[in-house]
């Protein structure tokens, strides 16, 4: 079972950080945690790097690296005397829990379970899953490296990849899709790891840290993606690991281990997704300031200086292939005006092709389903107006504010009809901040579905217990956690201004950092005498509360309820394949007829030409691709990414969805005409796409 040696790499790596830890016992436990998860981090990407280079991404090369991590730590921590010491302290660590705090702690763990449960069962069935982050990762276990290849969707090439090299590791060792939702469900232990020690760094009791755990653990978005291989808890993971470690530095210097780590973590997380230059700035910004103050503006620069080097150095293989390709480090410089900087530009709710029914007699569409099912989320931009800076400094106020609170409204619709009529009407008094294409985006919100799930709970008291902190308290100073927590509202301040569709329903996926790290701020709430007691109760109704987003995912249920809320019946009922295209039903058919007629004519060479909005990944899944030996390529791409289509490559079977009314295609003769699918099977490929 070659999948337990990162795991082993992990532990190693976390008692070695734990027998030199010098802080109070949850500090130890948390730090070392956050500390070892760094490292690793590192060692998934240099290693991804460095045997990327020659064409070593197997699972014999990845096994192999992960040896070798393996045996350094050990011969180091055995000859220093640090594993015994580490897990001596590890044994040690016995918390002293009252009864109705085991019974949390059960309800919690029982809570994480059933979640990897579902995460274990699933093939990845999200949208953007299946049109690129399991398809640049089958890529490149097909290829053996991580450079770029010809596709139908540029996103597989130019957004960050560390979670999917991450996933990519389990997957060759494991051999199948099997553990690639775990990136995700360990992100989400680990968040809740990570902010357990940062509500204790900000004040919080026993009481608050437990609550801040309930929390995280139940954020509805949080739920719905913690068995996807989305990689927005990833983001919030290094958000987390990045706040912790400047929390940490504010009240003494910072080691060089920490200073190390908080490099690495920064590198990292930019290496994830772009929303992480949302999450991180703020908080570099206040580490520097306090650095400048602990010891002088000259030696702060230098430390940002090789801080900076360290975590662009985590960057430079990825950014060097897209400056290759694209021109730039994260595309080409349209893409960057479109996606990332500050535009005044309205979100639209893109056209779908496969909408499910609401109930009958529904007033509210939450109630039932509008989501997209064969064009991706990414798409959701339209119609740019003024950029920044054209307008007055009113104006853009104005606008900005507004902005924020369509954002934030988002979070206003719940499972409950009746609640979300009212607020509908409600909305619809203000039409100046919420225009009609807006208030069409909200009722299209499904309440458990991971590209839209709003959290109202948790919004609602996230913002009353920001309100509590940031109170000026005679009694009980807080500047820490008072920084903090602008530091959180800012962050959330930031989204629908860098980020182009942050403000749409597709931006929705993007505010579960700010959830995350909301926690902290949560779990404070002990700090109030009144409500101490309180904070046992409030854990637990959060948990109770989010019962219906363990139970009813949208697209991988414990419990069906067809049509709606779910799209499929429960997944310990269900196949395989039925779970995959949950997203669109209609396609599985046809798709399986497709692979089917492929393998039974022993084609081992497949091309695919298909439009960029089509669901690349189930090709590949349908055809056990690349473990079966079925090579694939996209054969028909942009002009742009057209260099590196492989002339060598010559088909027997061609699975293309936008042919037309094609009887040859590429020499290759029409061998089967199904719905949103032809088939063409046969030797003699020629280069000629009329041939």
């Amino acid at each position: 079972m070659l999948i337990v040696l990162p795991l082993v790499a992990f532990a190693i790596l976390f008692l070695l950080l734990l027998a030199g830890s010098e802080d109070d016992e949850t500090q130890t436990f948390v730090g070392s945690f956050l500390r070892a998860a760094v490292v690793w981090g590192a060692v998934v990407t240099v290693s991804s790097e460095l045997l990327s280079l020659i064409d070593g991404l197997t699972q014999l090369g990845v096994g192999l690296a992960w040896l070798v991590v393996i045996a350094a730590a050990g011969v180091y921590g055995l000859r220093q005397g640090q594993l015994s010491r580490g897990w001596e302290r590890l044994r040690s660590f016995r918390p002293q829990w009252s009864a109705a705090e085991r019974i949390l702690v059960g309800a919690m763990a029982g809570f994480a379970g059933v979640l990897l449960v579902i995460a274990w069962i699933s093939p990845p069935n999200n949208v953007d899953s299946l049109l690129y982050h399991m398809s640049r990762v089958v890529h490149w276990a097909q290829d053996h490296s991580l450079r770029h290849y010809a596709t139908a969707r540029d996103h597989q090439l130019l957004k960050p990849i560390w979670a999917e090299t991450a996933i990519l590791h389990l997957r060759l060792l494991w051999g199948s899709d099997r553990p690639v939702n775990l990136v995700q469900w360990f992100s989400m232990v680990g968040s809740i790891v990570g902010i357990v020690g940062l509500a204790a760094r900000l004040g919080a009791g026993r009481a608050g840290r437990f609550l801040a755990a309930a929390f995280v653990l139940t954020i509805p978005m949080g739920i719905l993606q913690s068995t996807s291989t989305q990689n927005d808890f990833v983001v919030a993971f290094w958000a987390v690991t990045a706040a912790y470690l400047v929390v940490r530095s504010t009240g003494s210097s910072p080691t060089t281990l920490d200073r190390v780590c908080l490099a690495l973590t920064l590198g990292i997380g930019f290496l994830t997704k772009g929303t992480y230059y949302v999450y991180a700035p703020l908080f570099v910004v206040w580490y520097f300031l306090a650095r400048w103050r602990q010891s002088g503006f000259r030696r702060m620069a230098l430390e940002g200086l090789w801080m900076a080097a360290l975590a662009l150095a985590l960057n430079v293989g990825f950014w060097a292939r897209n400056v290759e390709t694209f021109g730039g480090p994260y595309g080409t410089s349209d893409w960057l005006q479109r996606n990332l900087w500050i535009r005044f530009e309205s979100s639209a709710l893109p056209a779908t092709s496969d909408m499910a029914l609401a109930p009958e007699g529904s007033a509210h569409a939450a109630a039932g389903l509008a989501l997209l099912d064969d064009s991706s989320p990414e798409t959701s931009n339209s119609g740019s107006t003024e950029a920044i800076g054209s307008s007055g400094p009113l104006d853009i106020l104005v606008d900005f504010l507004g902005r924020v609170l369509r954002t934030a409204a988002f979070n206003l619709v719940t499972p409950i009809s009746r609640w979300n009529e009212l607020v509908l009407s409600i909305l619809a008094r203000l039409p100046r901040v919420f225009n009609e294409r807006y208030l069409d985006q909200w009722r299209n919100v499904a309440w458990n579905h991971e590209d839209t799930a709003p959290n109202p709970v948790h919004f609602a008291l996230l913002l009353a217990a920001a309100v509590l902190t940031l109170l000026p308290r005679k009694s009980q100073p807080a500047g820490t956690a008072r920084l903090y927590t602008l530091a959180v509202l800012g962050t959330y301040a930031l989204i629908p201004v860098v980020i182009g569709h942050g403000p749409g329903i597709w931006g929705m996926r993007y505010q579960l950092p700010f959830f995350v790290l909301g926690g902290a701020i949560v779990g404070r709430l002990d700090s109030w005498p009144r409500l101490r007691q309180g904070t046992p109760i409030v854990a637990a109704a959060l948990i109770v509360l989010s019962i219906p987003w363990l139970l009813l995912n949208n697209t991988r249920p414990l419990v069906g309820m067809t049509p709606w809320p779910t799209r499929i019946d429960s997944i310990l009922t269900t196949s395989s394949a039925e779970i995959l295209f949950a997203s669109n039903h209609r396609l599985r058919a046809s798709y399986a007829e497709g692979a089917a007629l492929v393998r039974a004519n022993g084609c081992t060479q497949v091309g695919l030409r298909i439009d960029s909005d089509d669901l690349e990944y189930t090709f590949w899944w349908l055809l056990e691709s690349p473990q079966s030996g079925i090579h694939i390529e996209t054969i028909y791409t942009t002009e742009r990414l057209r260099p590196l289509i492989d002339s060598q490559f010559h088909p027997c079977a061609i699975l293309c969805t936008i042919c037309g009314d094609r009887q040859r295609l590429h020499g290759l003769p029409l061998a089967a005409g199904l719905d949103r699918l032809d088939v063409f099977l046969g030797p003699g490929f020629v280069p000629d796409p009329d041939g």
